[in-house]
């Protein structure tokens, strides 16, 4: 009996090293992966003529008051937007580029 509950604690020891084996490689790839896709200061420098100029329309729209069409507008566009947005983003780039979006 105790050499059985041996074999079987050796077994369970060298599935887990098994398991365990290149688990930090694949950690730091997909640290590395995220850290490069979500980088909030590329993605600001990128697109910093667009954020200043969003920012001088929606100042001037809040000064003069927002039209009645426009307001339907941003309530209608702003979530879809998002949405389109989130889905694009969930599709594997694999799949975008073999479909060529």
């Amino acid at each position: 009996m105790p050499d059985d509950i041996q074999r079987e604690k050796q077994h369970v020891e060298r599935a887990i090293a098994r398991a365990r084996d290149g688990i930090s490689t694949r950690i730091d790839e997909l640290d590395q992966r995220i850290r490069t896709q979500y980088d909030a200061k590329q993605f600001v420098a990128e697109h910093a003529v667009q954020i200043v100029a969003g920012g001088a329309v929606l100042g001037l729209l809040i000064g003069f008051g927002f039209p009645k069409p426009l307001r339907r507008l941003i309530q209608i566009g702003v979530p879809l937007g998002l949405i389109a947005w989130k889905v694009k983003q969930s599709i594997p780039d694999d799949w975008q580029q073999a479909t060529g979006t």
